[in-house]
This record gives structure tokens, C-alpha cells and sequence, in this order.
């Protein structure tokens, strides 16, 4: 007697790369493929493992119809370090387990972080709109060699971070839940400092989650605190800074700017005053993201895959629900 192949379901925008890539690492998988739920749909209700991000996006948005239609389901792979979205559609499916991809986003949100910094420190939109108007202007540069940098949230990115912003020369600073010593971060305090530690940073970079007792951590009294001449970055999660606050404190001269790449309510409505203050980078959540990032996902999805396959379900990296 044979035992059926595991069902693996991959919906994803690189869902060609993907069902190659598995396919010749896990011969033994039955892995099918597809750009959305929609087109999936005949392969759900015999999926046993399914990767995805499932972000709420079209055709691509995991939700409680879409898990319900997937009794067979034993285990979520987000491709996401964040799975709220996905341990949502599966309230009361405590049989499922969540995994993630945490830990795989220090480089690219690293790499934005200093973007960020680099581009308001050397005013970079108004360099770019001269060469659009073909004008020839010497503007004030900012260099980042010497400046102290508040990394809150040293976890993974922030652990990548500061070793990249020491290695440029700067002063990094980090705020942590649990403080502890990390290479690279000169100094760590505990989070309820940073209102007291704030005056000696020149970049504020946020790298939290949204959690309760984060909501709104970067408000008016943290702001306030800054030094006029620094600059608050955001490449967590939207909700971490009162983003009414930021701007009273951008409009009023309290803080030199801002480089955000997560805002409050994604897309930011274009309304928005953010959009068309100078002293304002605005990215469309684009940190975690980057060319290689399927290839990147693999250094989870492959040891995951083995575990789950051999039933080390203990071994499995990153599991956040479920069994």
C-alpha cells in the first residue's frame, strides 16, 4: 500500500519559481501552484500545506471563506514575518499550525533604513527635482558618520541595522523590551527610556510590531522630546506612531523629518499632508521587499518542509499558532 504524497499549495506572485524551486528540492511532494486563491480554488479542499503571504491584496488575500474551504489543512507557512492576517482567517482552527519567515528581513529593511536616512540627510528630493528641471543648485548635505541612531526594536532587522550604521561610523543606540548586548549597539536601554534618551539622537528608526503596548509608542511626548535637527524613522508597523502627532511636530518645526515606509492606514489616503512635505520620504511598505526575496524565504521554507515531512513538527522554526 502507498502512502499519498503530501499536498503542498503555493499562492504566491512567484508562484512559478516556487513550485520549481520545491519541486526539486522535496521530489517527493505533490506541490501545485498558483498567482491567487481563485485560481486555486479546485486545489484547496485537498491541501495540506499551504504557503502563502496572504495579504489582503486581490487574489491573494487569505481569508476565513478561503480556510474553511481547506479542511484537509494542517499547516501555514506565512512567507511573511507578520501572520495577524492569517491567524485571523483560521480563529478556531487550533489544529493548523502558523509558521513564518522572521528573521530572513535584516538586509533589506536595513538597506531602507539607511536609504531613508541618506535621502533626507542629503535632500534628495529637491536634488532630484532640480535634475528634473535641469538646474544646477548646491544644497546643504548631511553626513552620517558620527550621528547617534536610536534603533527601538532590536530584534533581527535591528540587530542587522546597527551593525551596519557602526560600521559607517555612527553612534547606535538601541530600546529593547528585554535589554541585552548586541554587537554593534554601543549602548541599550529598556523602551520606557527612550522619552529621556530621545534628546541625544540624531534618527529615530522604529522597527516594532503593533502590539498593545506599542500602539502609538512614537507620540506627541517622544516627539516633542527630539532634538529639532533629527529625524524619525518608521519601517515597523504604521500604528507604532501617531502619525497625527508626527505631523503637528513636522508642520511646527519640532523634528528636521521623516522617512516612512508604514503608515497608520495603508495606501495612505492621498489626501494625506505626508505626501507633500519636504522634509518627508514616503515608500509604499517596500523595506521587507526585494528581487530575491522568494530565494531569500527558502533558508525557512526548506528545513521547515523537512521537519514537517519527518514529523519534527518541535524542530519547526518560527511557529507562532496552532499545535
Amino acid at each position: 500500500m502507498t502512502t499519498a504524497p503530501l499536498s503542498v499549495l503555493v499562492v504566491d506572485r512567484h508562484w512559478e519559481w516556487y513550485r520549481t524551486a520545491l519541486g526539486e528540492a522535496f521530489p517527493e511532494l505533490e506541490v501545485c501552484a498558483a498567482p491567487s486563491f481563485g485560481e486555486a480554488a479546485s486545489q484547496l479542499p485537498i491541501t495540506q500545506v499551504l504557503l502563502t503571504m496572504g495579504v489582503p491584496l486581490p487574489g491573494l488575500h487569505f481569508t476565513s471563506d478561503i480556510a474553511a474551504a481547506m479542511p484537509r489543512l494542517e499547516w501555514v507557512q506565512c512567507l511573511l514575518s507578520g501572520p495577524d492576517h492569517i491567524r485571523r482567517a483560521l480563529a478556531g482552527r487550533h489544529e493548523v499550525m502558523i509558521t513564518t519567515v522572521a528573521g530572513i528581513h535584516g538586509p533589506q529593511v536595513s538597506e531602507m533604513a539607511l536609504l531613508h536616512m541618506l535621502a533626507l540627510g542629503r535632500g534628495m528630493r529637491r536634488t532630484l527635482r532640480n535634475q528634473d528641471a535641469s538646474r544646477w543648485e548646491r544644497t546643504p548635505q548631511r553626513i552620517l558618520e558620527g550621528r547617534v541612531v536610536g534603533i527601538l526594536g532590536v530584534g533581527a532587522v535591528g540587530t542587522h541595522l546597527g551593525r551596519l550604521a557602526h560600521a559607517l561610523g555612527m553612534r547606535v543606540y538601541g530600546f529593547s523590551r528585554r535589554p541585552r548586548a548586541v554587537a554593534g549597539v554601543e549602548r541599550m536601554f529598556p523602551r520606557d527610556a527612550l522619552i529621556q534618551i530621545a534628546p541625544q539622537l540624531d534618527f529615530l528608526v522604529s522597527l516594532l510590531p503593533l502590539e498593545a503596548d506599542t500602539h502609538h509608542l512614537v507620540g506627541a511626548q517622544v516627539l516633542a522630546a527630539m532634538k529639532p535637527t533629527a529625524y524619525l524613522l518608521n519601517l515597523g508597523r504604521g500604528g507604532v506612531v501617531d502619525e497625527a502627532a508626527l505631523v503637528a511636530a513636522l508642520r511646527a518645526g519640532a523634528i528636521a523629518g521623516a522617512g516612512l515606509d508604514v503608515f497608520e492606514t495603508e495606501p495612505l489616503a492621498p489626501e494625506s499632508p505626508l505626501w507633500q512635505m519636504e522634509n518627508v520620504i514616503v515608500t509604499a511598505h517596500l523595506a521587507g521587499h526585494h528581487d530575491l526575496y522568494a530565494e531569500q524565504t527558502m533558508s525557512v521554507l526548506k528545513p521547515n518542509l523537512r521537519a514537517f515531512i519527518d514529523g519534527r513538527r518541535d524542530q519547526m522554526m518560527n511557529v507562532v499558532g496552532g499545535v
